[in-house]
């Protein structure tokens, strides 16, 4: 009887020796590893606008960058970058999506942003804009949203390209329809002359002449008059033309193509150098 028992004693501290060793040991060949992914990427939202009252062309293209630039003369370390569209009328949202696992206690993480339309820069931030706080310490609290003023950068002469003043400009559009062809087959144009601060040109029936005022890319147009000759064509032309010419408050040239805009940023004419 005593051996039985002590048999089933030892049975059993068999089996509860086994279980505990299921239940402690993990095979070496398959380790428990965490989801990556989850919960694991923080994310930082932006606000870009610019000053200028305009509208960006449809190819304009923004991008934002995340960095830290605590270290001197040292490029800045880029934490996390985004490229998005321009859509509408500023300010442009983008969230940045960034690993926590960057950040150091010695940094100090800033958002810079530039607008660019087809490989030529538009706009640029100039400053240091903090992610956290007030100097972009990791410690502190984050900008919810980070804002971002860019800056309108003004766009480098080509050699021989053309300059607003003292160039013959063609229309080539009005509004957003190709413009047509005024009496005897001509097409509207215009001069800015430098020296003695007015315009001169042809409207699509007559001649015109008027006055200008410049400042930076500020341009409108004042005092136009007209020749008061009669046209079977190029009257409806000449009228737009005019018009156009009084919306004027703001210009830009790309390549040998002049824009004139009107106060809100809309496109009024174009014209292509002659």
């Amino acid at each position: 009887m005593q051996n039985a028992r002590t048999v089933g004693a030892v049975f059993l501290a068999a089996i509860m020796g086994c279980q505990s060793a299921n239940m402690n040991d993990t095979p070496k060949d398959n380790p428990i590893t965490p989801t990556p992914g989850a919960g694991a990427l923080g994310e930082l939202q932006v606000d870009v606008f610019y000053r200028e009252r305009m509208l960006l062309p449809p190819t304009a293209e923004l991008k934002v960058t995340f960095e830290d630039s605590a270290k001197m003369d040292v490029a800045a370390e880029k934490i996390a970058e985004a490229t998005v569209p321009i859509q509408g009328a500023p300010p442009y949202r983008v969230t940045l999506s960034y690993d926590p696992s960057k950040l150091d206690a010695r940094g100090r993480y800033g958002v810079r942003a530039r607008i660019e339309n087809e490989g030529q820069l538009m706009f640029t931030s100039t400053q240091m804009n903090p992610a956290f706080g007030v100097d972009g310490s990791k410690d502190g609290a984050p900008n919810d949203p980070v804002k971002v003023l860019v800056s309108r950068v003004a766009a480098a002469r080509k050699p021989n390209a053309p300059t607003l003043t003292d160039t013959r400009w063609m229309l080539v559009k009005l509004r957003t329809e190709g413009a047509t062809l005024g009496a005897g087959g001509k097409a509207p144009s215009l001069t800015l002359m430098a020296d003695e601060q007015r315009i001169s040109g042809f409207a699509g029936c007559n001649q015109m002449i008027g006055g200008y005022q410049l400042d930076g890319d500020k341009l409108s147009f004042s005092k136009i008059a007209m020749t008061m000759r009669a046209c079977p064509e190029g009257m409806d032309l000449e009228r737009e033309v005019g018009r156009a010419l009084e919306e004027t408050r703001s210009y830009e040239i790309s390549a040998d193509v002049l824009r004139l805009h009107s106060e809100d940023g809309t496109i009024v004419a174009e014209f292509k150098a002659d």
